[in-house]
C-alpha cells in the first residue's frame, strides 16, 4: 500500500488557492467574485499541468509524489521454475506506461505477451519497501499453447530511489509456476 501524504496535498491545494486569490485580488482585480473565479481557474490549470506532467520532477519526490517515474522501455531476463528449472533465462522486453494515477505494464518474450490488468505501488519508508505490484494476463503464441497455456500472474518488482535504472523481482502464475525478473532501463 502506498502512503499518500493527504495532509501535504491538502495544504498545497489550499495554500496555492489562497496565494493566487490574494495576488489576483490585491494586484489585478479588486472585485471579490472575479478574483475568486480567476484563482479557481488558475489553480485548475496548475493542478492539471501537475497531474499530467510536472509530477515526474524530482522536486516533488518524495514529499508530494512518493513514487518515481518508471515509464519507458526495459530489457532483461526472466528465470522460470517451469519444467524443473530446465529452461535457460528468457530474454524479456518490458514497456511501462505510467501516469500520476495509473501504471500499465506490457511484457514480451519470444513466445508470449503479457498485459497488466491492475498495478499498484507499495512504498513504505518505515519498512524500507519500494515495490511495484501488478497482475497480468499472459497470452502465449498459438504455436506453443500445447505446452504453455494462457494464464494469469502477479509480479513484484523492487526498486530504489528516484532515478531507477534497475528493477528486480519475482512472479507467480495461475499455472503454479514462479520465477525471477531482472530488468534494466533501455536507453
Amino acid at each position: 500500500m502506498i502512503k499518500y501524504n493527504i495532509r501535504v496535498f491538502a495544504y498545497a491545494i489550499l495554500g496555492l488557492g489562497i496565494i493566487t486569490f490574494l495576488v489576483i485580488f490585491l494586484f489585478i482585480s479588486k472585485d471579490l467574485l472575479s478574483s475568486f473565479s480567476s484563482a479557481v481557474a488558475f489553480n485548475i490549470i496548475i493542478w492539471t499541468l501537475f497531474i499530467n506532467w510536472a509530477w515526474k520532477f524530482k522536486i516533488f519526490y518524495p514529499w508530494l509524489v512518493p513514487f518515481p517515474n518508471l515509464s519507458g522501455k526495459w530489457e532483461g531476463e526472466l528465470i522460470s521454475n517451469w519444467d524443473n528449472k530446465s529452461l535457460d533465462p528468457i530474454p524479456t522486453k518490458v514497456i511501462i506506461n505510467q501516469t500520476f494515477f495509473n501504471v500499465q505494464v506490457q511484457i514480451q518474450t519470444g513466445e508470449s505477451k503479457s498485459f497488466s490488468t491492475g498495478a499498484s505501488f507499495d512504498i513504505d519508508t518505515d519498512r524500507g519497501l519500494q515495490q511495484l505490484f501488478y497482475s497480468y494476463l499472459n497470452t502465449p503464441k498459438p504455436s506453443v499453447r500445447e505446452r504453455s497455456e494462457i494464464h494469469y500472474g502477479t509480479t513484484r518488482l523492487e526498486f530504489k530511489g528516484f532515478k531507477v535504472d534497475e528493477l528486480e523481482g519475482e512472479y507467480w502464475t495461475s499455472r503454479e509456476t514462479t520465477g525471477e525478473l531482472h530488468l534494466k532501463r533501455k536507453r
